[in-house]
């Protein structure tokens, strides 16, 4: 007779890839080391997908043509006397929505890696007080904003333990500072030497990985243009569009000295080989660039949590903030004289097994 396996759902949103890969990092740990029945799920399966496709689409267009307009609604949405009537509607309606599926999937843990299906489910467990579900949430960020602050949330894992939510702990309530779960590729042991054989750098050359995403949202022209043929040092540039296929484009057409790369799998490979990252401060991105030695310089952190995760990671002494091609240029000539230990204090690589076993005694 064997055991029952426990039911847990791991829901995301598709709003920036890394709520889906810190659930991914999850969802590998619990299958692998606790035999678990994992299914993935994500807010925007609750309603069709067209309405998804539009969300994603004219987010992204924020993003990219008017930030301005997206630090205002996430300014809004982190003041709790005015804001919270909004979520709370929205939460309630797709918790309504998500009602057949929650009754198919039947899990015991529902483990959130963002903010609105944190929501959804607490509304649900609202409404059906008979729902015996734990309510789990692993905020992808070194920041918390409100709407993450939900009623009949069970534990929060928090990405360092000077972060903690500002309310009122209800009773049995737990809080966890085991980090940003990121993939079993970034706890590996690899060989510094071997890896830059395998994509042909040289030791005695720096390798600066420059990162946007998986949607490519860096402005590289603007970077290399301001610092290529000034490096006093030798240096190689390695530049990742992931999505983006227009910008690897023109990248190959105007800077045929750098290497380019669309979308790949080898990311932790190139993080544990390289000496300088210039990337945004997304939580996931800086979760995983914690776990190696890299030099970290967050480029014009977009408005919203890159800029709380970046001003976090500044006063930590993890990451230097550049707001100019000429800070970039300065931050890369004293890449050698960085914090590392601090770095390495910040990052996490057990943050997955971690979670995981907590989760599971959360269930016992």
């Amino acid at each position: 007779m064997t055991n029952k396996k426990h039911k847990i759902l791991i829901m995301s949103a598709p709003i920036g890839s890394g709520h889906a890969l810190a659930a991914e990092a999850l969802k590998d740990e619990l299958e692998k080391s606790h035999n678990c029945d994992v299914t993935l799920g994500s807010a925007f399966d609750f309603f069709p997908k067209f309405i998804g496709k539009i969300v994603l689409k004219s987010y992204l267009s924020v993003l990219k043509y008017v930030p301005g307009l997206y630090e205002i609604a996430y300014k809004w949405g982190n003041n709790p006397s005015g804001s919270l009537w909004l979520r709370n509607i929205i939460n309630g309606s797709l918790a309504f929505l998500a009602d057949s599926y929650l009754r198919k999937v039947k899990p015991d843990v529902v483990v959130a890696t963002h903010a609105t299906p944190a929501g959804i489910i607490s509304a649900y467990k609202k409404k059906h007080k008979d729902a015996k579900i734990i309510l789990t949430s692993v905020v992808t960020d070194f920041t918390i904003h409100k709407w993450w602050l939900c009623e009949g949330t069970d534990a929060y894992f928090l990405a360092a333990d000077d972060l903690k939510p500002e309310l009122k702990m209800q009773k049995g309530q737990k809080l966890f500072f085991y980090g940003i779960p990121v993939r079993r590729a970034f706890r590996q042991e690899y060989s510094r030497h071997e890896l830059r054989n395998k994509f042909g750098w040289p030791d005695d050359t720096a390798i600066c990985l420059l990162m946007g995403g998986g949607e490519g949202l860096l402005p590289m022209k603007e970077i290399l243009e301001g610092v290529l043929g000034k490096i006093t040092v030798k240096m190689r540039f390695i530049a990742i569009t992931g999505r983006n296929k227009e910008l690897a484009s023109e990248l190959n057409h105007l800077y045929p000295e750098v290497e380019v790369y669309g979308f790949t799998e080898a990311i932790p490979e190139f993080m544990h080989a390289a000496d300088i990252i210039i990337s945004k401060a997304g939580g996931l991105t800086a979760a995983e660039t914690l776990t190696t030695s890299l030099n970290y310089i967050i480029y014009k952190p977009l408005p919203g949590q890159e800029e709380a995760n970046a001003d976090y990671l500044k006063n930590s002494g993890a990451a230097v903030i550049a707001k100019t091609s000429d800070d970039v240029l300065l931050a890369i000539s004293n890449y050698s004289v960085t914090n590392i230990k601090q770095r390495q204090k910040l990052g996490k690589p057990e943050a997955a097994p971690d979670i995981a076993r907590a989760i599971i005694n959360l269930l016992n």
